[in-house]
This record gives C-alpha cells, sequence and structure tokens, in this order.
C-alpha cells in the first residue's frame, strides 16, 4: 500500500501507528504530493492507496483521476479535514471505496482494511482463474453476428454455425451490477446457470463485455412475457448476490436482423437511469417527459417549481412535495438528458432550498444539521425513480419537523407564510396547487377569513415591512426590492395607494 499525504507528521504517524502488518498489509511507500505518489504507484504497484484530499500542485482527486486514465488497478482510501459537498460528489464519481474524515478514526479505518483485503485476494483469485479462461468460440461468431458493420456474408455465416438459419429471434442483453473490480467469479457462475436453464432449443447465452446476452429463439410477445423473463432472470442473479438491468432489443424476423435486435438493447440498457426498476427495459414511453400543454392552456412564466416546493415545505403540504420534486426532475430531463447534470443541479436545488428555509425559519437549523442531505445515496442511485424518491423523502421529513407543532387551517398557513415570505413572487394560484384547490375558492376562503383580497393583504404586509426599512434610512430603490417589488415607480404607487404620501416624504416625515 501507498499513503499520501502532505503533512510529514501524519504520514510518519499512518507509517507507525497503525499495526498494518497484522491486518495483511505492507507500507512499501509514502509521497508527499500527487505526482511524486503517481512516480510510487508506478515503482510499487501497490493494491491499496490511502491519500489526502488537499495538497498542493496535484491533490487526491486529481490523482485519482490520473490514475484512473491510467486502468491502475488499485483502491482508494480518501482522507479529508473537509466535510465538503463537493469534494464527497467528485470523490465518489471516481469510484473511491471509502472517504474518511480527519483526524482519522484508527476502528474506521481498519475496518475498511479489513474489508478491503477479502476484496483484493478475491480479486488476485478472479485474475488468475480469468488467464487460464480460453476464449469462447461462440463469442467470437456471436461477435460476427451482432456487429452492425460487420460483412453479410460473414454475419450469414456466423448464423448457419449457431443454427440460427430462417429462425425469429430477439436479443435480451443483462448488464450485472455490484461486481467486484478486476473480475468476479459470480459473473462466470450467472452465465452457467443462465446455460444451464436456457437449453439450445429455446436460446443462446453470450458473452459481449459489459453484457451477458441471450438470445431468445421465440420472441417475446408481450409485457406478460417480459415479467416472467425479469423474475426468472432475478431469481438467477439474485442468488449470487447481484443486482441487474436488462433490456430486450425486439423481435427479428431472422438473423440478419439480429444486430438491429442487439443495438436497440444496448440503446436502452444506455438509457436505464430514465427507466423503470425491476423490468426487461423494452422501450415504453418515458414516464420522465415534461406533459403537454392542453390545447388553449397558456404557460404561465412566472410559475416556478422551485418556489412551490419551498412554499410546501414551509405549509406543511406533504402531499404537494413528491409531485413538485417531479416536476423539477422533468424540467431538467428536458433541458439535458444526461444523469450528473440532473444529479447536480437536483441537489443544488437541494441546497438552495434548504439555505432559504434555514434563513426564514432559524430554529430548524439544528435538525437540518443533524439530518444531512442524501448526496450519496443520489450520486450512487442506478434509477432516477429512486433519486426522486430520495429527495422527495428527505423534504417530507424537513416539512414534517417544522410543521409538527400542528399545521392549523390553510388560511392561517397562508398569513403566516406571507409574513415570512412577502419579498417573494407570492402568487394565489401558486398556493393554490400546493394545497389542491381551486384558485378561485381558496381566493374567496382568504378573502372570507382575513377580510381582505390575497394580493392586497400581501400588498399591507409589504408596505408595512416597507415602512421599518425605509426608518433605518435604507435608499427607495433598496427598500422596494427588499420587500418584493422590482420595479420602483410600482413600488411607489402602492405606497401613495397605502400610505397617502410617496416613500420619500414618509422617511422626512419621520
Amino acid at each position: 500500500m501507498l499513503i499520501v499525504d502532505d503533512e510529514p507528521k501524519l504520514r510518519e504517524g499512518m507509517s507507525t501507528l497503525i499495526p498494518w502488518e497484522d491486518h495483511g498489509y505492507t507500507v512499501a511507500a509514502t509521497a508527499a504530493s500527487g505526482l511524486e505518489a503517481l512516480d510510487k504507484f508506478r515503482e510499487h504497484a501497490p493494491k491499496l492507496i490511502i491519500a489526502d484530499i488537499r495538497m498542493p500542485g496535484m491533490d487526491g482527486l486529481e490523482l485519482i483521476g490520473e490514475l484512473r486514465k491510467e486502468n491502475a488497478d488499485c483502491h482508494v482510501l480518501i482522507l479529508s479535514g473537509y466535510a465538503d459537498f463537493e469534494y464527497a460528489k467528485r470523490a465518489i464519481s471516481f469510484h473511491i471505496d471509502g472517504y474518511l474524515l480527519k483526524p482519522v478514526d484508527e476502528d474506521e479505518l481498519i475496518s475498511y482494511l479489513q474489508e478491503l483485503r477479502e476484496t483484493i485476494i478475491q480479486e488476485e483469485r478472479v485474475s488468475e482463474w480469468q488467464n487460464m479462461e480460453f476464449v469462447r468460440s461462440e463469442d467470437i461468431l456471436f461477435r460476427h453476428l451482432l456487429q452492425p458493420q460487420e460483412d453479410e456474408a460473414v454475419r450469414a455465416g456466423a448464423a448457419a454455425e449457431l443454427g440460427l438459419e430462417g429462425q425469429a429471434c430477439e436479443v435480451v442483453l443483462l448488464e450485472l451490477k455490484g461486481l467486484l473490480k478486476g473480475g468476479d467469479s459470480r459473473e462466470e457462475q450467472v452465465r452457467s446457470e443462465l446455460e444451464r436453464q436456457w437449453q439450445p432449443d429455446n436460446g443462446l447465452i453470450f458473452s459481449l463485455p459489459p453484457y451477458i446476452g441471450i438470445l431468445l429463439k421465440e420472441p417475446l410477445k408481450d409485457e406478460t412475457g417480459r415479467s416472467a423473463l425479469w423474475r426468472k432472470l432475478n431469481g438467477i442473479i439474485a442468488g449470487q448476490e447481484l443486482e441487474f438491468r436488462a433490456a430486450a432489443g425486439g423481435p427479428a424476423a431472422g438473423p440478419e436482423e439480429v444486430s438491429r435486435s442487439f443495438t436497440a438493447a444496448g440503446e436502452l440498457l444506455g438509457e436505464a437511469f430514465f427507466g423503470r426498476k425491476d423490468i426487461i427495459l423494452s422501450g415504453a414511453p418515458d414516464e420522465w417527459a415534461e406533459p403537454e400543454q392542453e390545447s388553449g392552456e397558456e404557460p404561465d412564466p412566472e410559475r416556478d417549481v422551485e418556489i412551490q416546493l419551498l412554499l410546501a415545505i414551509e405549509t406543511g403540504s406533504n402531499e404537494a412535495i413528491a409531485m413538485l420534486v417531479g416536476q423539477i426532475i422533468r424540467k431538467l430531463v428536458a433541458a439535458k438528458r444526461d444523469e450528473i447534470y440532473i444529479k447536480d443541479n437536483l441537489m443544488r436545488i437541494v441546497s438552495s432550498t434548504i439555505a432559504r428555509l434555514e434563513a426564514a425559519n432559524p430554529d430548524i437549523r439544528p435538525f437540518i444539521l443533524s439530518h444531512a442531505a442524501p448526496i450519496s445515496e443520489v450520486y450512487g442511485s442506478d434509477y432516477l425513480s429512486d433519486v426522486q424518491t430520495l429527495v422527495a423523502d428527505y423534504m417530507e421529513q424537513i416539512s414534517r419537523q417544522m410543521n409538527s407543532g400542528g399545521r392549523g387551517d390553510e388560511i392561517k398557513r397562508i398569513t403566516d407564510l406571507i409574513q415570512r415570505r412577502y419579498n417573494e413572487n407570492l402568487k394565489l394560484g401558486s398556493l393554490a396547487e400546493v394545497f389542491n384547490y381551486n384558485s378561485a375558492y381558496l381566493g374567496k376562503m382568504f378573502k372570507n377569513q382575513v377580510g381582505e383580497h390575497f394580493n392586497t393583504y400581501l400588498d399591507k404586509v409589504r408596505i408595512e415591512k416597507a415602512k421599518q426599512f425605509l426608518n433605518q434610512g435604507m435608499k427607495v430603490y433598496e427598500v422596494a426590492e427588499r420587500v418584493g417589488y422590482m420595479n420602483s415607480d410600482y413600488f411607489n404607487a402602492k405606497f401613495r395607494k397605502y400610505v397617502g404620501v410617496s416613500p420619500t416624504a414618509f422617511r422626512k416625515e419621520q
């Protein structure tokens, strides 16, 4: 193993205080920087690197990036004195094996070492086995058959040797999740069990990394058939304590169309993040597409789903939170259908929402500090549906805490919200959606209970706040922005309406 840290005391302490030999490790070298670590890695080829995340020159994350570019076969534990979201997110994206905060807890480190030692031993055994494994002749034939650019005569010859002449078929591809780095005997065990269950007369098994494939000699007819196949595959793969994704490429009338079915299945797996869990993916309609506007319905350019989410959390409208998170996700998908883009922006929205909640509700800060956002879980999720559930559950958890003292009736919750959020672009229509009311009906409820229309009440709260700011000596345009009026002339008109004089004159009178 290799220890990398720019602090000499930490390098020496790590080298001498931990009983490495007792846990099956030897410290081959230490390094004071990422560049020095690269040289030491190339010299010693360690199986484990423990690296500080913050170092001058090349830091720990840049070091890992360089190692991954070189396809370095090693495990990495990151040390950091910074419990920082950006570092954690980037570290996770490099597929590290652990993230430890300084000062390092010795028991936690030893737990990692024991677990990694078993993993490394298993990888070495698998590597030895794979080096002796002969290339399967059938897999070579499948490569000829499935590659779209292959010569037609070569593809026809491969089909004939595989016994597929005149045979309708369909390609199903499997992507195993949770395999150990550097090879895993469970993959071969899955393939062996698939071969046992699919006799040559009803299907052929092949491997084209990163997939295991099944060439079904009878195409799947409908969703019932796909569900039955998924259950059968799950029974085999779950027995190896693995998860998987699967996709069916659609029926092929003959061997000449098999490559099309193979390509379609691969494309579906490439989009699996956006698909449903626990099914054979098959080109079903995209559930993340934004709904089309109904005929005659004009989009509201001022409708801000993020603001609605904030209001739903503050007012305890948990039934609306999952729906609004879903709307935010669909907008992100429409902007860019990219997994990292969606995760990055969704976590940015979560972070921004929490900051705004804390600013207006300081009492919630201790709860948020003790209930961290599900960053690792979100970035580790293989399905967007799981991401939605994680974020919605977290937002609902905060909402329940904020409203644990009793929510009261809707109008009281709205007036309390206005007192806190008077400077936001509050609209009765947005609140109606949050509370699942008709906008006109909610407006009547508000007028009956408060005695004033929603907009009048909001204006009066803003003007009262404006008076306070004017008394503090703030300039008129600053006050206008502070209380939610982006146009100073409009603010002046509103102030005259409710106070009888201009803001400037009011300030002079005080």
